[in-house]
């Protein structure tokens, strides 16, 4: 499954790093929020897992240069789907927090429309770990907005978009990060 999500990322985006970066943004946030060892594995390898549906989307829907159709958008949302009924069902743990991967605080999320609490927190960590890769990265549809902005997008979607714990996490490691890093 782990080389499957390698290959996708080289079909997707161009570059084997997208699933890598995503679970190792998972794995720091879950220590942030204090969760036990084995889950913050877990979630690690669900980063990484976490987009493997889009290997049940069209080619020229993950490399359209510009805006997706409506038709094109609601066959990328089934990518959740499609990744929970790819993944082995010894995994139940993982399926669940790829197919809710999408859901949103407020409810507006994808597949199901569930809201807050009814999202596990460890969807809610994939969630701000792939929309912080995505939005640092250039894709085929748009350029990287920078760390910056899309930290200052984070903060704007906390409790609608993405939970205020995630954001929290990711955020208050990326300054940990950083500052060790130094200039």
């Amino acid at each position: 499954m782990l080389n499957l999500a390698g290959a996708l990322d080289m079909r997707d985006t161009g570059t084997a790093r997208h699933s890598q970066v995503v679970g190792g943004y998972c794995e720091a946030m879950a220590r942030r929020l204090g969760l036990p060892g084995s889950q913050v594995e877990r979630v690690h390898v669900a980063g990484v897992l976490h987009d493997i549906g889009k290997i049940g989307v069209a080619d020229s829907i993950l490399r359209k240069p510009g805006a997706l159709t409506t038709r094109e958008q609601e066959a990328m949302k089934m990518h959740p789907k499609i990744g929970a009924w790819i993944l082995d069902p010894d995994v139940a743990d993982i399926r669940g927090w790829v197919l809710a991967h999408h859901e949103q605080p407020d409810g507006r999320g994808y597949p199901f429309g569930l809201g807050g609490g009814s999202i596990p927190v460890e969807a809610r960590i994939l969630a701000v770990a792939d929309a912080y890769e995505a939005m640092t990265t250039d894709r085929v549809y748009r350029r990287s907005v920078g760390a910056e902005t899309a930290c200052a997008e984070l903060r704007e979607c906390t409790g609608t978009q993405f939970d205020s714990q995630a954001v929290d996490a990711l955020l208050g490691w990326l300054a940990v990060r950083d500052r060790a890093v130094g200039p």
